[in-house]
């Protein structure tokens, strides 16, 4: 590489870069293309092995593009960071600038290697140069700036430190539209903001904080922490509400891989796998940063690569569809939809315990059907839970996320042709599944409804906790919770029983009085009690108690009386689960039986550890419900044949 380069240069010189990096000087003469090819090709395979490894599965036509690219932003990077100050660093990147501009207006005049290989794409990707004046934006940005103070600040600057590169990879590989752009955004924003918060001390090091201010005051942690490493409970909360955040936008992102080619998709799916490395790994050492820099190990990396080679195996025998992809599976949906449902399938597989073993004997449309559905109901119930905003704050982001659904449902059920515009994926799979199941507005609208109940005044007793005063008032709660989800279950499932619907209702209550009785102890911690309070007076029951309970107090035979009597009304509601199975689609009756299966073995463990659901939290082993699921496999076999054999 140096044998292209000079030793020094001439301040004076347009193009000057004394004072950088010797490998970095501008040569004497212009180098052939040939030459500045390999010396950007030998720059990114020695400086940053994950980029090399990540741009073996592209096209080799097109890793001349991505070298020069990379060699690009890897001297903009060095020349902020490697040069010792900042007035050089800026003076270094104002020259680098103008050669920039240059290799746009005039480049024959280009004498660096990286402008005289970084041209050719530019011409063939056709490249906006603001994309890399962006770039080096940034660059001088961290010369003046070294704290944020808002999250709002922190993503901006990714704006232009990360979100460029990911802009410039789809162009090259031939996308540039506006939402595969701001899919791009996402996953470029997660990746530069994990490498914020794995670099805490680093950047200290160096005077730079790209932890907000505010969180830092919101959970109570001073800048003295990081630069003395003094982890503490705060600092722990601090980065695994930072790390959660990062990780839903980088997941939201990761939709991306489904709407762009195979051989493009296996690259970007192993760097939204290294993001989440990144961020595992950070959860993996309980969050604390400050004894060390998270790795993402050896092993951990050749099992990356590993699923990228499986990945780009598949895709080469996938057949080839223009336009529509998932054709099998999602019945011939565009790319958008399907990308959709494949975000909202991630969500329920990583976070719906017990719905997603239904999901799995469903047929594939219903099952991304059930899929959109939860993922709806999760995000709402996730703006619902998140105890560390205010209520306050927590109702106006309902309220925009709710406003935001509308506007998108609105927007596509009036011109079909705005789906891959509609703001949030899960917008556009509910909305799509709302069209395939007939599934009406108002029950969704009850759904909402009940998801905010939590976040709006309820009685309470003298010590603030939230209850309700009766059964009723608690049934009206499970109804919206839970019996409107059954509700709409039962429109993807299929049935022409009019029923079924007072069934579904029933069987939505006995669920969610299940969910009560196993949360007892979590919903008390959280100031909730959902146990009505006729039923606690009629036992002689506080949530005081309660909350002596769940702090390690053995249970007394009227506590557990009183829960029992609640279970006796759980188990009488699971009649109406078995009466609702015979009415359903002949397909879905096994996705129905596995679900109610799955509940009512959970309330019956409760009931025989005799009520204790304080002493520990109680659940189905794994290998139970593999169990059950299997059962569910081989009567949804069973009914497919027998559908067949009845069809013929």
């Amino acid at each position: 590489m140096s044998e292209l380069l000079t030793e020094s240069g001439e301040s004076s010189a347009p193009d000057s870069l004394a004072g950088a990096p010797a490998d970095y000087l501008t040569p004497p003469d212009r180098p052939t293309l040939e030459e500045a090819l390999a010396w950007c090709h030998q720059l990114a395979a020695t400086h940053y092995e994950n980029f090399h490894v990540a741009t073996f599965f592209l096209p080799s036509r097109l890793r001349p593009h991505f070298d020069s690219l990379y060699a690009f932003c890897r001297v903009s990077d060095d020349l902020g960071d490697e040069v010792g100050d900042s007035i050089t660093a800026l003076r270094l990147l104002d020259a680098w600038g103008r050669m920039l501009d240059q290799c746009y207006d005039a480049p024959d005049q280009s004498r660096h290697p990286v402008f005289v290989a970084l041209h050719e794409t530019i011409v063939a990707c056709d490249l906006p140069r603001e994309l890399f004046h962006d770039l080096l934006y940034a660059f001088r940005v961290d010369q003046v700036k070294t704290r944020y103070d808002t999250w709002n600040e922190a993503v901006h600057y990714s704006r232009y430190s990360a979100n460029p590169v990911g802009r410039l990879v789809l162009m090259i590989c031939g996308y540039r539209d506006e939402v595969r752009a701001q899919l791009s955004d996402k996953i470029c924003t997660a990746l530069q903001l994990a490498n914020f918060w794995q670099d805490a001390v680093r950047d200290s090091a160096i005077g730079r904080r790209y932890i907000p201010t505010e969180y830092m005051d919101h959970f109570g942690v001073v800048e003295g922490q990081i630069e003395g490493r003094v982890f503490t409970p705060e600092f722990r909360s601090m980065m695994s509400d930072l790390v959660e955040y990062t990780r839903q936008i980088l997941h939201e992102g990761s939709a991306l891989c489904v709407t762009v080619d195979d051989e493009l998709r296996t690259t970007l799916e192993l760097f939204c796998k290294g993001g989440n490395a990144i961020l595992d790994g950070i959860e993996a050492q309980d969050f604390d940063v400050l004894r060390g820099r998270p790795v993402v190990t050896r092993r951990k990396k050749l099992m990356l690569l590993a699923g990228a080679l499986l990945s780009k195996l598949r895709a080469r025998t996938a057949s080839a569809d223009s336009g529509v992809i998932y054709e099998a599976d999602c019945g011939g949906i565009d790319a958008w939809t399907a990308a959709a449902y494949r975000y909202c399938r991630d969500v329920a597989r990583r976070e719906a315990k017990n719905f997603y073993w239904a999901f799995c004997v469903l047929p594939r449309n219903k099952s991304d059907a059930m899929c959109a559905v939860y993922a709806f109901m999760r995000r709402a119930d996730d703006i619902a839970d998140d105890e560390s905003k205010p209520v306050e704050l927590r109702r106006t982001e309902m309220r925009n996320w709710l406003e935001a659904w509308r506007i998108a449902r609105d927007s596509v059920t009036a011109n079909p042709s705005n789906r891959a515009a509609s703001g949030h994926l899960i917008f556009l799979a509910l909305t799509d599944a709302q069209r395939r199941f007939n599934i009406p507005d108002s029950l969704l609208e009850e759904l909402v409804a009940g998801t905010t109940m939590d976040l709006e005044p309820r009685a309470r007793d003298l010590d603030a906790v939230q209850t309700y005063a009766t059964f009723d008032q608690l049934y009206r709660y499970c109804y919206l919770v839970a019996s409107v989800v059954g509700l709409v279950c039962i429109r993807i499932f299929g049935y022409s029983d009019a029923r079924a619907e007072k069934l579904a209702e029933e069987t939505g209550v006995a669920f969610q009085l299940t969910n009560i009785l196993r949360d007892v102890k979590e919903d008390v911690l959280r100031g909730r009690v959902y146990l009505p309070m006729d039923l606690m007076l009629d036992f002689g029951v506080s949530p005081e108690n309660l909350r002596e309970l769940a702090a390690g107090r053995a249970m007394t035979d009227r506590e557990r009386s009183m829960l029992s009597s609640l279970a006796a009304r759980a188990e009488d509601y699971y009649t109406s689960a078995k009466q609702l199975m015979p009415l359903l689609s002949r397909d879905s009756r096994a996705a129905m039986w596995v679900l109610a299966t799955i509940y009512h073995r959970l309330l019956r463990r409760i009931v025989r550890r005799r009520m204790d659901v304080f002493s520990k939290r109680v659940a189905l082993p794994t290998p139970e419900k593999l169990a059950v699921l299997g059962c569910g496999a081989v009567m949804a076999a069973r009914n497919l044949a027998t559908g067949n054999r009845a069809a013929k």
